[in-house]
């Protein structure tokens, strides 16, 4: 089947034999000079022919094309102008070093500077103590504040592996009373033996390290890059606080993910206008690579030192969840947030911060919230053998002023019976309350609560009639 038969099939139309074209003067096309050869005319007609059954054929072919979704244009393509600097558009410098030259970008904010609606001069210094409870490390306990990194890259994909280059390494601390950035920017892949060599000098005099998943992605991702180049690692054995895990425990519970932009809009109430999605930040990379404008790669600047002071300020805002101190300016945490944090602490065996964020749930929250936290609350004195602190909060959690739904009875009756049974041997009056949690099992309970309590139940019945006294 020729060309020509599987256009006309394509496009369901006949695909005429080519006319041949009629220059007469004066139409802007110089006249064909009559040839006298017969031979040298018939050659000329046969080429000319040639010539409109190509062009016919590429007007079919554009005709297919066109149908397709998105269709490929087929118009020359335009000049490209020409680009932008990088220095022009992004302020900083080249940096020479051992292992050559890369581009490094610095910028700094004051303490009146606002990130959404928080202030950086309202940031309490970073709780090390929180931060050690946050990232489940004791050694983050004793470290100066003052001498951690904040660390976001970008890099050339999300697979990881060898393959993948940080191509921007963006690095913020305190600086006095301002908020330092510079971001390492590899021009060229070759850049980056000096990008790292320099990463190591900055890390040099710092105690910790704090990321956003960087656990998981940035710090594995800079130390294969290390070992390609056949550098130590700076990073390695560093103290590292990864936000990301904390945030999970301490908000996924009213927030529908744990994303650095949901985060932002949270606790800090910034939203980005305009910010580079991070799936085409490698693609901008890649155009950079070949046509060297700095207006492709001004956006990944902004989106990343926007990631760095962000990291900032929810490191400090996490910290006030669990009990550190609490920026004034700053609203209270919700709730939810700090009921989240108190079981955080009691897991880490942080009980005494524990106790200061249930006390103060109970003195000031609403019902529901003051008798979930009266419910940790009594959990932390029975663990702890504090038998009158516990049962002094059951006996308040079933008062009539403190009354709500009769679920809500539930835990004080049997917490109360197990007491009055296993510590007071006051047998009846578990008895009376074990038959009350009986009564106020909803429908859609568990076989196994029910059967626990109807065990309980004759138990004490047993007891009570004298037929299975505890052993003295």
């Amino acid at each position: 089947m020729t060309v020509i038969d599987r256009l006309q099939r394509l496009t369901k139309e006949a695909v005429s034999p080519p006319r041949k074209a009629v220059l007469t003067p004066g139409e802007g096309t110089p006249v064909r000079e009559t040839h006298r050869s017969g031979e040298s005319e018939a050659s000329c007609s046969q080429s000319e022919a040639s010539s409109l059954k190509i062009g016919a054929l590429r007007r079919r072919l554009d005709a297919v094309l066109a149908r397709r979704p998105g269709g490929a244009d087929m118009s020359p393509p335009r000049r490209r102008e020409p680009g932008h600097p990088l220095e022009e558009i992004v302020s900083g410098m080249e940096i020479a070093t051992a292992g050559g030259r890369f581009f490094c970008a610095a910028s700094a904010w004051g303490m009146g500077h606002c990130h959404g609606a928080c202030r950086l001069g309202d940031l309490p210094p970073l709780d090390m103590a929180g931060a050690a409870i946050l990232a489940n490390d004791a050694a983050l306990a004793g470290l100066d504040p003052g001498r951690g990194v904040f660390l976001d890259t970008e890099t050339t994909g999300l697979a990881g592996g060898t393959g993948t280059v940080a191509f921007l390494i963006g690095l913020g601390w305190f600086e006095g009373a301002r908020f330092v950035v510079k971001q390492l920017f590899m021009r060229d892949f070759a850049e980056e033996r000096a990008a790292l060599l320099f990463l190591g000098e900055l890390m040099a005099d710092r105690q910790f390290l704090v990321t956003f998943n960087g656990k998981a992605f940035d710090a594995n991702l800079l130390a294969a890059r290390f070992v390609m180049n056949r550098l130590a690692d700076p990073l390695a054995g560093l103290p590292h606080l990864d936000l990301l895990h904390p945030a999970r425990r301490l908000l996924r519970c009213r927030l529908d993910n744990v994303r650095l932009g949901t985060l932002e809009g949270a606790l800090l109430g910034l939203e980005r206008e305009e910010d580079i999605p991070g799936w085409e930040i490698p693609q901008r990379y890649f155009q950079w690579l070949r046509h060297r404008d700095g207006g492709l790669v001004a956006d990944i600047f902004v989106h990343n030192r926007l990631d760095v002071l962000s990291m900032a300020f929810l490191a400090a805002r996490l910290t006030e969840l669990i009990g550190g101190p609490v920026s004034g300016a700053a609203p209270p945490p919700p709730d939810p947030d700090l009921l989240a944090a108190a079981r955080l602490c009691i897991h880490r065996g942080e009980t005494a911060r524990a106790e200061g964020i249930l006390t103060d749930l109970r003195r000031r929250s609403g019902p529901t919230t003051a008798r979930q936290a009266a419910t940790l609350l009594s959990l932390i004195h029975k663990r702890a053998g504090a038998w009158n602190e516990a049962v002094a909060i059951w006996r308040e959690m079933l008062a009539p002023d403190r009354g709500g739904p009769d679920g809500d009875a539930l835990f004080p009756l049997l917490e109360l019976a197990k007491w009055n049974e296993h510590r007071d041997h006051d047998y009846r009056t578990a008895l009376e309350l074990a038959c009350r949690a009986l009564d106020l099992l909803p429908p859609q309970g568990t076989a196994t609560e029910e059967n626990d309590l109807r065990r309980r139940i004759a138990r004490l019945k047993r007891r009570l009639a004298g037929q299975d006294r505890p052993a003295t």
